[in-house]
């Protein structure tokens, strides 16, 4: 999965982006070029299997992150030849946009805007563009596949004109599907970071509540963060960390919450595999059939798929092992079309 962190100058898009990759500090100009960093998505219904099964290795499943400079704070009114979106960003599968919270003469509400006019103003460029050639295409050819993708194009034109990110402009699947080679970065779900003062730590739900109108049903969501103490969490090793995190009066680091909410954003869920080489995690997306996760597993287990041995993990903590699993009859043997949930631990018995 990759996910774009992207923002307008000063809000602390880069401190957020080092939280996520583990550092304390940046490294090189932030300003100027586009930095990336793997990080392994902290599970602890993973690290309890581990525990469990006592494999060589436990496997985290992986987030790809960008941090880009991609956006001027100048909203609608930046100039056509100033907006230049990196190409991996476009290509992202979400963006998470940072706002500043945390400066006391700040306007979370109107740099949030900004974002959105300047977003709305790069994916307007594109559509335009686009559906000029397509008009062309269908007059000269007759094209009927041109006159549809301009039919599209249009209905994207008149969203983007009336200010609407094109998440919102009620697009069917198959419409999404044919501007998906378009990557257009308002079609991407986004998540919106409110980056909070250390002072609002407390305050992180009001936070969340004040901005909620934003917030639209598996497109947009919303989260604070205070992007500074999470850095300075992720520089401690893990002693330490616990001892700072039970001293702020938090639950857990506020970085697997927006792991978790960038998983549920974009639909998606892990299930387990297990042996005495390795326990590991696969992201899949929600609603995927056991032979489809099989294949995320190797190509070979989807080809030749026979049933899925399941134990829900919740079932595997409370009992502690397989065999206990099997003796309360929580083990269950499930065909192709078994749709797969969040925290299965998933034996694929396969033949090629």
């Amino acid at each position: 999965m990759k996910i774009g962190i992207i923002g307008l100058p000063q809000s602390g898009k880069t401190t957020i982006f080092n939280a996520a990759a583990g550092r304390s500090e940046a490294v090189g100009d932030y300003s100027k070029a586009s930095h990336r960093a793997i990080i392994k998505v902290p599970d602890r219904r993973l690290d309890r299997l581990g525990e469990l099964v006592a494999p060589k290795k436990v496997t985290h499943a992986e987030i790809d992150y960008l941090d880009s400079p991609a956006f001027t704070g100048k909203g609608k009114k930046t100039e056509a030849s100033a907006i230049a979106i990196p190409e991996e960003l476009r290509y992202a599968d979400a963006l998470i946009v940072v706002v500043n919270c945390f400066s006391p003469d700040g306007n979370p509400e109107h740099d949030l805007n900004l974002f959105n006019e300047e977003m709305i103003l790069a994916d307007q460029i594109i559509v335009e563009r686009k559906l000029e050639k397509s008009k062309r295409t269908a007059q000269l050819a007759a094209d009927k596949d041109a006159v549809h993708e301009a039919e599209v194009l249009a209905k994207c034109v008149a969203c983007l004109e009336a200010e609407k990110p094109l998440s919102m402009a009620g697009l069917n699947d198959e419409e999404e599907k044919l501007l998906s080679g378009f990557t257009l970065l308002s079609l991407s779900p986004l998540l919106i970071v409110l980056n909070i003062g250390e002072n609002d730590i407390g305050s992180a739900a009001a936070w969340t509540d004040r901005f909620k109108s934003h917030a639209v049903s598996g497109v947009r969501d919303c989260v604070a963060i205070c992007g500074k103490i999470e850095m300075e969490l992720a520089a401690l090793d893990e002693a330490d960390r616990a001892a700072f995190i039970k001293d702020l009066g938090i639950e857990r680091p506020a970085m697997e919450v927006l792991i978790r909410r960038s998983y549920e954003l974009l639909g998606l869920i892990s299930f387990f595999t297990y042996n005495e080489q390795e326990a590991r995690a696969w992201t899949v997306r929600r609603g995927v059939n056991a032979r489809r996760a099989a294949g995320a597993v190797h190509s070979d287990m989807e080809r030749g798929f026979i049933r899925g041995e399941v134990i829900h993990f919740d079932d595997f903590d409370r009992l502690g092992s397989p065999h206990a699993v099997k003796e309360s009859g929580k083990f269950h043997v499930e065909g192709k079309d078994y749709i797969v949930q969040d925290g299965d631990v998933i034996l694929f018995r396969f033949n090629v």
